[in-house]
């Protein structure tokens, strides 16, 4: 029983430290400025026929909700980008619109880096997203 505390303890203590490393976030954030940001960034804002690839932002909120824990935030990120499966998307209008993600040539150590970041960085949600989402989603209690 001591042992099972003393990991769960671990695990705990261990997934903090992913978001409250700076220089993880530092690393990530450089990695999605060169593999992600062209698509996933602010060119074409709200404007969706203005953009080939929803915003990080957007992605981030339908990740969030399904996985709000750090670590499987990580890996379903990650796994999405290794198999690009539109069966496990949680963008299914996103995928419509913008078809799958094409192939990056990237390692899962580089994605995970990337996917702590769009977890924990500074990734700002513009105003004009919540409606939007309103608009687009049935959003309990509207």
């Amino acid at each position: 029983m001591k042992n099972l505390i003393l990991l769960v303890i671990l695990f705990c203590i261990g997934n903090f430290a992913i978001a409250a490393d700076p220089q993880l976030l530092k690393e990530g954030k450089a990695l999605y400025l060169q593999h992600c940001n062209s698509c996933h960034g602010d060119a074409g804002g709200m404007d969706m026929s203005k953009r080939v690839a929803p915003p990080i932002f957007a992605v981030r909120r339908h990740y969030i909700g399904s996985y709000p824990d750090e670590m499987s935030f990580i890996n379903a990120v990650a796994d999405w980008v290794e198999t690009r499966d539109i069966q496990t998307s949680l963008m299914f209008g996103a995928v419509r619109r913008f078809n799958i993600m094409p192939e990056l040539i990237i390692e899962r150590d580089k994605v995970e880096k990337i996917a702590a970041y769009i977890y924990a960085g500074d990734i700002v949600t513009p105003a004009a997203y919540e409606q939007h989402y309103r608009q687009r989603h049935v959003v309990p209690g509207n």
